[in-house]
């Protein structure tokens, strides 16, 4: 079994991805199923199994671990305690070490670029910002595209697995989505000719 679990278990961070595809092909598949996830608390057997053709999205839990039907694999997760879900942030320079650690400066020039790095038109921001997960109906204007996409299209667009979607940040100003954190900013708060002050937003980790 140890064999088999260096196998198929692989380890991505906190979460452990399982093809679903070579589980399916074990027989007796129930007892496979009992020897691979036994020690992370499963007791309803026959709903460990029924996740193998369970619609995505599927989630069952133990104890200790959440195991989550994901398209294509089922995903192994320890249980934590709920973050919280939104963070009021000040847009003056500084520093923010929650939920994320990030640095807002103002500049002159935009001389750097990378996908942890943000560029806006202060003037833009209207409305106090926050730091934030997806709530349903989220939608924002992607930098480079014409018109709104909702945040949903734009994960899975992005392939995003589930607990990915759970652990991205969004930073708002109001109830608008600036920046889908370290992955696609808005269009409409984007610096341009007629940009006077520019704030630039930088993950520091």
């Amino acid at each position: 079994i140890d064999d088999l679990k260096g196998n198929l278990f692989q380890q991505q961070g906190d979460v452990i991805k399982v093809s679903i595809t070579s589980l399916s092909k074990l027989d007796p598949i129930k007892t496979y199923m009992y020897e691979l996830f036994k020690e992370y608390g499963f007791k309803e057997w026959n709903d460990v199994v029924g996740l193998l053709n369970a619609t995505s999205g599927k989630e069952i839990r133990s104890g200790t671990h959440r195991l989550i039907k994901d398209r294509e694999h089922l995903l192994l997760q320890a249980l934590y305690p709920s973050m919280v879900e939104k963070f009021v942030i000040d847009a003056s320079p500084g520093t923010i070490s929650e939920p994320i650690r990030m640095k807002i400066e103002e500049v002159d020039t935009m001389a750097e670029y990378a996908n942890g790095i943000l560029y806006v038109d202060k003037e833009t921001l209207n409305h106090k910002l926050s730091i934030r997960k997806w709530e349903k109906g989220d939608y924002f204007y992607p930098f480079g595209m014409k018109g709104r996409k909702k945040v949903s299209k734009f994960y899975k667009d992005e392939k995003m697995d589930l607990i990915s979607k759970e652990r991205q940040w969004l930073l708002c100003s109001g109830d608008h989505i600036i920046w889908v954190i370290g992955r696609r900013a808005d269009d409409r708060f984007k610096v341009t000719s007629k940009t006077k002050n520019i704030l630039k937003f930088s993950i520091t980790e």
